[in-house]
């Protein structure tokens, strides 16, 4: 049963959006609406039961001939040491991921927009993509499991990237936005920004279109100008020095899903996928997750992005839903 649901968007769909809601941090304040949706339908259960039996379904990609088995055992400890809060005890083999429905885009991804109101912080759960029109007539797409807060009004206008990664398309008015991060600010008006804020706290900031400066500490410090081509980043408590990369590290078509690569290790290219995945891709032989990758990447698509990895090195995907 996929027929159509809340708008255009297929029941199944919406489904498996609850699904990622209300396994985030804010499933607490969505308990009501989701509880509503859950009854107003036998159709919206029966997808919702559908939902966590594909969630509960992993694909298993093995190792190859080409790579080896020898020593796994010796490769898998070595491993350990770096997969995050204890996933090395569920993994069964190379890479683990968890496979949703086909692939297919949650609501709330790209190309969809939402009206943001000033009073309320812009969100996004794991594996959404959401973009929304701001009041003064600019746009802010945000990435998987990322906050924004805003401040229009009475001569102000600002906002603060808190959480992950935003792209804000500034338009111009008679007041530049002022874009905080950090104790770090970022000044523009009619320009385009990626802005990214991650997990050790430093704040990556890329113009895309028009001009912008940054400060990274706010209240002291001069201002540099931002260069289109190049990334500019600071560490969030804005004492470190601002460090300028020749070429910027924010792939510049992420709000489609997509990232490409000169050169990347498999580990920290599968690091980037997690961040859209609802149950993570470990991998578990340290000679693999060295290897060196390249190529163009569809990242907020869990299963197309593990297809394309068997495929780059030789590795077979099985699905087993007994994993522990």
């Amino acid at each position: 049963m996929t027929s159509a649901n809340d708008g255009d968007y297929p029941v199944d769909e919406v489904a498996q959006a609850w699904l990622i809601k209300m396994r985030g941090e804010e499933s607490g304040a969505l308990r009501e609406e989701f509880d509503a949706w859950l009854i107003a339908s036998a159709d919206h259960g029966e997808a919702y039961r559908r939902a966590e039996r594909r969630m509960a379904a992993l694909a298993v990609l093995k190792t190859s001939e080409r790579h080896g088995t020898d020593h796994a055992e010796a490769r898998r400890g070595r491993a350990r040491g770096w997969l995050p809060w204890g996933a090395a005890a569920t993994a069964i083999a190379l890479l683990m991921i968890a496979i949703g429905a086909g692939g297919a885009p949650l609501p709330g991804q790209p190309g969809s927009a939402s009206v943001a109101r000033a009073a309320e912080p812009l969100v996004t759960q794991r594996g959404e993509i959401r973009s929304f029109r701001l009041a003064d007539g600019s746009s802010a797409t945000l990435d998987t499991d990322s906050r924004l807060e805003l401040a229009f009004g009475d001569g102000a206008r600002s906002v603060r990237l808190t959480k992950g990664r935003v792209r804000l398309s500034i338009a111009r008015q008679n007041i530049p936005l002022h874009i905080e991060a950090g104790r770090g600010t970022t000044i523009a008006n009619d320009a385009e920004i990626d802005l990214r804020l991650d997990e050790a706290g430093t704040v990556s900031a890329v113009l895309r279109r028009g001009d912008a400066d940054l400060r990274p500490d706010a209240k002291t410090g001069p201002a540099t100008a931002l260069t289109r081509g190049k990334t500019l980043s600071y560490r969030r408590d804005g004492r470190s020095q601002l460090e300028v990369a020749q070429a910027p590290d924010i792939p510049a078509n992420w709000p489609e899903g997509w990232a490409e690569y000169r050169s990347i290790r498999l580990d920290r290219l599968v690091a980037e996928a997690n961040r859209y995945a609802v149950i993570p891709i470990v991998i578990d032989d340290a000679a693999i997750a060295a290897l060196d990758v390249s190529g163009r990447f569809h990242l907020s698509e869990t299963e197309a992005f593990a297809e394309r990895i068997a495929s780059l090195f030789g590795l077979s995907v099985e699905r087993s839903a007994d994993v522990t």
